[in-house]
């Protein structure tokens, strides 16, 4: 039987299940999870993680009908799996019966080989989509967004946007990446209130500027480092406005091998200032990476005002949590994967999320309801398990003795890993190759790899399409392209798979005066997430001669940047 811990005065150290490695439960973790009435977890935070983001498939679509209304579809599920799975609209209309495939639950088994059989059973949505999202047909994970096309986790009334990820607020944006409250903009990361920049990197509240890096308030820069309230820089030095309008023509932004060159003599250029060993805004005690207004939030990656959580990817507007990622406006969540969980509270083990939950545990895509357990799809539901409504007494009872169920009788996955209550689901359980998945991206495994270590592995079909032109025999530059380029079937300069321009995207190329790509969009996205750094922590000393202070930072020792403290960066910059 597992150890239920009740209170911990110190921290302790654990050996996790799944790698092995030694990782530490401290106080306040213990402290939290005694509050939501977990026992501690036995997966080390970034075993955890992967876990969780084994779940999520973002950018492996395929063609498909709707197993309802039989019209066709593009869905993250393909054609072979075994459950139904609805397009959009069916999916969230009353055409079809949740309760269905209720069940009662047996005490010979365990309670995830029980939750599987019900998983494979309900239909599925094709693509995640919530709120009122227009044009979205070719996207995945999208909230009230309206004309995206193959991009993802796109939220919060984002407009026009194509080959991008996790984009918030924000309008017209081709290939970018952690994009918030922005507009017009190409080829970007960690952009916050842009506007009309290309190529600009970990900026804000820049404008009408390109190939910029850890920039402030400037507006009409070129090619700048760590400039904050500067106009009319090229490489860091100032000219007049006439001097700045006048040079910037000579670089001709809309040749594509100008531009490479351009790009190549950026990253070189960067490497002679310093970085700030986070990138971490307006917080205070926080711990972890690219985070903006956040409070007590410790091993958080990608946020924005959150409070009181820690070990948190993407996860805007959280408080009081541990062990979330693509969350958002919730509160007191536990080993969240995905969903956004908008305005929920007391949400534990959830697979696909959604809008006003609470009380629910391990359960998946289930949406304004509370005091589930073990369901799949419920909507406006209260006292279920496994899709079986109960009275309050009884399903508090059953609950309890379900839970003492699992901590005595655990589910073993195919290499020996043991899964108690508290425990996360098992990888193997997920729809999806550990290689179609996020995970796989943030942290990236061969095949042999995937396989050995027990998770899922699939192989991919490629679409056979007749190539009409090669991506190097396109016109260098955007203003010699014609209209007939959209007839075009392009092969990718480096993976040789096919991939089009369309309307709209070619129309966006123009009016921002860049060259068309000569990569397929999974190849772009590839090479924007190379620029940036792991989801990990080291520790390290400040690079400033004579500086003495330590830090926790993503740059990794044997990384060619010249980091520095808070402090002497400050002193660098301002």
């Amino acid at each position: 039987m597992r150890n239920q811990t009740k209170t911990h005065s110190t921290s302790s150290v654990q050996a996790c299940q799944n790698c092995k490695k030694d990782f530490t439960i401290e106080t306040e973790d213990f402290n939290f999870y005694e509050k939501i009435k977990v026992p501690p977890p036995t997966f080390c935070p970034e075993c955890r993680l992967i876990r969780r983001l084994a779940w999520r498939n973002e950018r492996s679509l395929y063609k498909r009908s709707c197993d309802l209304c039989s019209k066709k579809i593009i869905s993250m599920y393909s054609g072979d799996v075994s459950f139904p799975v609805y397009c959009p609209s069916c999916w969230k209309s009353d055409s079809w019966d949740r309760m269905q495939f209720g069940r009662e639950y047996d005490f010979s088994k365990t309670f995830f080989e029980q939750f599987k059989s019900l998983l494979y059973q309900v239909p599925r949505q094709s693509v995640w989509q919530n709120g009122e999202c227009v044009n979205t047909e070719y996207t995945n994970f999208a909230q009230d967004a309206k004309n995206v096309y193959l991009a993802y986790s796109i939220v919060y009334g984002s407009e026009n946007v194509s080959y991008s990820s996790n984009v918030d607020n924000s309008k017209d944006i081709i290939d970018g990446y952690n994009i918030l409250d922005s507009e017009l903009i190409y080829e970007g990361i960690g952009n916050t209130k842009n506007y009309n920049s290309r190529y600009c990197y970990w900026s804000s509240n820049c404008i009408d500027s390109s190939y910029m890096l850890d920039c402030v308030n400037c507006s009409n820069c070129f090619g700048c480092i760590n400039l904050q309230s500067k106009r009319y820089c090229i490489w860091n030095k100032q000219y007049r406005k006439e001097e700045y309008e006048n040079k910037i023509k000579e670089y001709d932004l809309g040749s594509f091998f100008k531009t490479k060159e351009i790009i190549k003599q950026f990253w070189s250029f960067s490497l002679k200032f310093p970085r700030k060993y986070t990138r971490i805004v307006n917080s205070v005690n926080t711990i972890g990476d690219e985070l903006r207004d956040c409070k007590n939030s410790l091993f958080v990656f990608n946020a924005y005002h959150t409070e009181d959580i820690k070990f948190a990817f993407r996860a805007p507007r959280t408080k009081d949590s541990m062990d979330v990622s693509y969350i958002g406006k919730a509160e007191l969540a536990y080993e969240h994967a995905f969903g956004g969980s908008e305005n929920s509270q007391g949400i534990k083990f959830i697979i696909n999320g959604a809008p006003a939950n609470s009380e629910v545990e391990y359960s998946d895509l289930c949406q304004s309801s509370n005091n589930l357990f073990g369901c799949v799809g419920l909507i406006s539901k209260q006292y279920c398990i496994l899709n079986k409504q109960y009275p309050k007494e009884e399903y508090i009872t059953i609950v309890k003795k379900i839970k003492q169920h699992m901590s005595t009788v655990p589910f073993v996955d195919s290499k020996g890993r043991n899964y108690f209550y508290g425990e996360f689901f098992p990888m193997e359980f997920s729809f999806f190759g550990y290689n179609e998945t996020l995970a796989n991206e943030l942290f990236p495994l061969t095949k042999e790899e995937i396989i050995e270590r027990g998770y899922n592995w699939r192989g991919k079909s490629g679409n056979t399409y007749t190539i009409t032109i090669k991506a190097l025999n396109l016109p260098d530059n955007i203003k010699d392209v014609d209209d007939s380029v959209l007839n075009e079937v392009i092969e990718c300069s480096q993976s040789k798979k096919a991939f089009r321009i369309i309307a709209s995207e070619l129309q966006f190329y123009r009016r921002m005066n860049v060259a068309l790509p000569r990569l397929h969009p999974d190849e772009r996205y590839k090479n924007r997430l190379k620029l940036r750094n792991p989801l990990k922590l080291w520790h390290r000393k400040c690079m400033k001669e004579g500086c003495p202070n330590t830090f926790e930072t993503s740059y990794a020792s044997d990384r060619p940047e010249i980091v520095y403290c808070e402090k002497c960066y400050q002193q660098e910059v301002y």
